[in-house]
């Protein structure tokens, strides 16, 4: 089964078109990136797809439940189960620990306890380099730990999908290149399928396909095969 299908998605934003018959799939275990200029659809695309925002028309399904079907409260438990976000911001509690910030979504379900899931965030906190980290607040990171922690939170839920929106446009360069080492890293031993939204060439190269959007709707998808360069070339190619 694949792991998301968008089809005819349109959203707007008064008379402005964004999204416009905006249709994908990601296979699941996929790692995939969306790029396009600012204001082409992106991140509205994720929002919807999480079901934080209705879709005008169209739909998408995540593990094959038709999440623009949900009712706010029905998308919101359905996103705490099968659908790990990660934005740009971190949004960490600062009054939670480490910890806390990674078990949030499990709390919220009432299953944040047990051995399964101290294996389960032992596991996350070892790959992400977090092991030492799960007493410490958000306050007392780095811009990159506070980013891992974001992830650990939104994979520990074991996802069907990860929606990245621009998940390294806070960090440097060095730490931008560690995310997405570790995102490709998870998403081989953790299998859940990853669409990460991003403007920048490096990160988008880390993913297996790269699609391209233009009028609101996906005008092309590349194997980047790793080379930022490519990409740079595809998606200036795409935007004339």
């Amino acid at each position: 089964m694949d792991a998301l299908v968008a089809k005819g998605v349109c959203r707007g934003y008064g008379r402005q078109k964004v999204l416009e018959d905006f249709s994908l799939t990601v296979g699941a275990g996929r790692f995939e990136a969306l790029m396009g200029p600012s204001g082409s659809g992106k991140s509205t695309f994720l929002h919807v797809a999480a079901g934080l925002l209705a879709a005008d028309a169209g739909s998408v399904s995540i593990g094959g439940t038709e999440v623009t079907a949900l009712s706010d409260a029905a998308a919101a438990k359905f996103r705490r189960r099968h659908v790990g976000v990660v934005f740009q911001t971190f949004n960490l509690l600062s009054e939670k620990t480490v910890k806390e910030n990674i078990l949030l979504p499990l709390k919220l379900d009432g299953a944040a306890k047990g051995p399964e899931v101290e294996e389960r965030l032992k596991r996350l906190a070892d790959a992400l380099g977090l092991a030492g980290a799960l007493g410490k607040r958000p306050e007392e990171l780095s811009g990159g730990e506070q980013q891992r922690v974001a992830i650990a939170r939104a994979l520990v839920v074991e996802p069907d999908v990860v929606l990245a929106d621009e998940p390294t446009g806070n960090l440097d360069r060095t730490n931008s290149q560690t995310i997405c080492e570790l995102l490709r890293g998870l998403n081989a031993t953790e299998k859940s399928a990853i669409l990460l939204v991003t403007h920048d060439p490096v990160v988008a190269a880390c993913a297996q396909c790269v699609h391209f959007l233009k009028g609101g709707c996906i005008a092309a998808s590349h194997d980047p095969q790793g080379d930022p360069a490519r990409v740079s070339e595809l998606y200036l190619e795409t935007c004339r």
